[in-house]
């Protein structure tokens, strides 16, 4: 018996050193600096600051200090809709009462009197030429330098527009709700029609190397090639999560990212595919809330995640992302109950049980090689490791009985 449980332990040493070499998930939240956990955007700076649009700021992140951003300091309201970088470094942060740019220095903010078709931002994107887009719900706003022009007359008239991105060419191709795929190449827009689009609500489109579209809508994934042929459809079954897309983003690597919240169930999760394997991640795994917004790639390709409950940046090793070794790190029993074993800790260590929510309910210091820690103040579930090494964290998980 005493080798047959060496044995289970042993494979469940393997199992927790592989899961820590595999994937990464750090949570901010309120306690670390965001201003609101109810997240909807996210942007990368030049020099690789995150930027989120909160509901109640902007929060800027340099991977070490956050900065706060409100209408006392010069925002047009503090319920973010949207935000974006341009090519300038300039961000653009999008309201329901108009816009606010930051240059740096200082705010300033456009409404309709300034050349707005609505106040209403939905989306707003950084044109490769220089110029921003912004989508509302009445059209579409262009500002290239300080000269305005909007179209509120887009194909099918549904001007509510939900996401904008650029192909290598130049085009502009616009999502909106109900009106489907729209494509500006810069003198008219042409509406993209083909029955084997999933649905006409398009939530996110994301262009790859080859000038595929990555079209996310409310029932999966549509993939239209260089001429708007159909490739293929993706949905829950062929590996997505789910199937309520709210948006695609690609690393360095090609591997398709996809951010899904479903309503209806109240779940939701993302997904990596990479051209062959689709794998999921979900709270039981780390993710700080099921309410996935919106998700971006900062330049080391890492997946910063926007929710409900606040904010994830999700490390990828099996995409090449820096591999930081615990090699010999043991943890065990898995299920505990009061006792949990830390051994073979070389250097001083912090471990951290967090909920699958992501609210931290025991941190204990791990100063010398073996520790025994008292875990029957947790109530029994599924529980988040968190094992710091200063700056370095790895994840895993323990059922606790």
């Amino acid at each position: 018996m005493k080798s047959l449980f060496k044995l289970i332990i042993g494979l469940f040493m393997v199992h927790f050193v592989t899961i820590v070499h595999a994937q990464t998930f750090t949570n901010y939240t309120t306690a670390d600096g965001l201003p609101s956990n109810n997240v909807n955007g996210v942007a990368i700076d030049h020099n690789n600051n995150k930027w989120f649009g909160t509901q109640m700021g902007v929060a800027k992140f340099n991977d070490a200090t956050w900065t706060v951003y409100t209408k006392t300091d010069g925002l047009i309201d503090n319920y973010i809709n949207c935000i974006a970088v341009d090519s300038s470094g300039n961000i653009w942060a999008g309201t329901d009462f108009g816009l606010s740019k930051f240059d740096g220095v200082r705010w300033i903010s456009y409404t309709v009197d300034s050349g707005l078709v609505n106040n209403t931002i939905t989306y707003i994107a950084a044109d490769p030429d220089g110029s921003v887009w912004f989508g509302t719900n009445s059209g579409l706003s262009h500002l290239a330098g300080s000269v305005w022009k909007s179209y509120d007359s887009l194909p099918g008239d549904h001007n509510n527009v939900s996401y904008i991105s650029f192909d290598s060419g130049g085009n502009k191709w616009i999502g909106t709700w109900i009106g489907g795929l729209v494509k500006f190449n810069g003198s008219a827009f042409t509406p993209v029609t083909n029955d084997s689009i999933l649905s006409n609500s398009i939530t996110s489109v994301a262009i790859d190397q080859n000038n595929n579209k990555w079209l996310g809508t409310y029932y999966g994934i549509t993939v239209l090639d260089n001429n708007n042929q159909w490739i293929k459809n993706y949905r829950h079954i062929d590996g997505l999560y789910n199937n309520y897309v709210q948006d695609i983003h690609m690393d360095s690597k090609d591997n398709i990212w996809v951010g899904m919240y479903a309503d209806y169930v109240q779940d939701g999760g993302i997904t990596k595919f990479d051209g062959t394997t689709w794998t999921s991640y979900t709270v039981t795994d780390g993710l700080v809330d099921k309410l996935v917004r919106r998700l971006t790639v900062d330049h080391k390709d890492n997946i910063w995640i926007t929710t409900g409950n606040g904010v994830s940046k999700f490390t990828d090793k099996n995409s090449g992302i820096s591999d930081i070794s615990v090699s010999g790190v043991k943890i065990f029993p898995d299920p505990a109950s009061d006792l949990l074993t830390v051994s073979q800790v070389l250097h001083p260590m912090v471990l951290t049980f967090s909920d699958i929510t992501g609210r931290k309910r025991m941190t204990q210091n791990l100063p010398d090689n073996s520790n025994n820690i008292n875990i029957s103040g947790l109530n029994p579930g599924m529980y988040i490791l968190k094992l710091s090494e200063g700056s370095k964290i790895y994840t895993s998980k323990l059922i606790v009985q």
